[in-house]
């Protein structure tokens, strides 16, 4: 994927494809100083990226993929950035670095979007290990599932085969259409209601896990949220779900604007905007102790350095 670098009228331009133009500042408090490839170890692979940096080594905007160190480092030379390339050793270490957020940070990303409909998942990592406190909640909870599974099997066959035999045109619907037809219509109809509810109960249950305190989801991108089941923290993602061993939680807010979350002190940093009441209720609700703090840019520069892993 193409990414386009340009200065004008003492901005710097980013123009990616999927996204309008990102201008960046070049004068003045916050502007960007530093144009920085790097590097970390992915699976079979180094993953590389770029990013922008402020003057106090800050992320401004990132965005993965792979360039020519050459093109990057002429292009910083001529507009008077600095350049840097930083091969992390390990991906924690990348994360950690990219989280370190800037008040004007932006994200740039060509990750596949979301898909407009919501999708039946099966049980993720959380339910598929039973608690030593409740088995009997997780047996009843698995029994949901499978239930769910078949019933919802159940009626796309029964529709499939409706179907097939009413687009049948040599046969005799007529004679198709006794009590064993009729029957399997109504089947399909209420195997269709059902799904729709499951899928509305699954919408709400989500709603009421965050006003009860069970879910604390980050606002905006990319997706993140905090989980407690079973007497279990667990942090999900787009793409793994990790448990913690933490009990505490900090809310923090920078002189300069900038927000986030730190889990079991400097154990893991989750930056970004999370909601004060939301993080209040979800600490209550899950015994875990909670600080809200105003940090200066020392303490923030210094608190986010520390962290062991992040999620940028």
């Amino acid at each position: 994927m193409t990414l386009a670098l340009a200065v004008e009228k003492d901005e710097l331009v980013v123009d990616v494809p999927e996204h309008p133009p990102v201008r960046l500042p070049l004068a003045g408090e916050g502007r960007a100083s530093t144009l920085l490839i790097f590097g970390y170890p992915g699976r079979g692979r180094t993953r590389y990226g770029l990013a922008v940096l402020d003057e106090s080594g800050l992320v401004m905007l990132e965005a993965p993929g792979s360039r020519s160190k050459r093109a990057v480092k002429a292009f910083a030379a001529e507009n008077g950035l600095e350049f840097e390339f930083r091969a992390f050793d390990t991906p924690q270490h990348a994360r950690v670095a990219l989280a370190r957020r800037s008040p004007r940070w932006r994200a740039v990303t060509w990750r596949r979007a979301p898909a407009p409909l919501p999708r039946l998942r099966v049980p993720g990592v959380r339910s598929l290990r039973p608690p030593l406190s409740s088995p009997k909640v997780w047996w009843r909870e698995q029994l949901l599932y499978v239930l769910m599974w078949a019933v919802l099997a159940y009626g796309a066959v029964f529709v499939t085969l409706v179907l097939l035999n009413l687009t049948e045109t040599r046969a005799d619907v007529t004679r198709g259409m006794g009590p064993l037809g009729i029957a399997a219509l109504v089947l399909a109809a209420l195997t269709v209601a059902g799904a729709v509810v499951v899928v509305g109960v699954g919408r709400r249950r989500s709603r009421n896990q965050t006003v009860q305190g069970r879910v604390l989801r980050r606002e905006g991108q990319p997706h993140c949220r905090l989980v407690v089941v079973h007497g279990r923290l667990l942090l999900e993602t787009a793409r793994r779900t990790r448990e913690l061993d933490a009990s505490e939680l900090l809310l923090y807010s920078a002189e300069s604007g900038v927000t986030g979350l730190m889990v079991g002190g400097d154990l893991f940093h989750l930056p970004g905007r999370w909601d004060a009441e939301d993080v209040e209720r979800f600490a209550t609700g899950n015994d875990l102790g909670l600080e809200i703090r105003a940090l200066t840019r020392d303490e923030y520069l210094d608190l986010t350095t520390r962290a062991k892993d992040a999620v940028p």
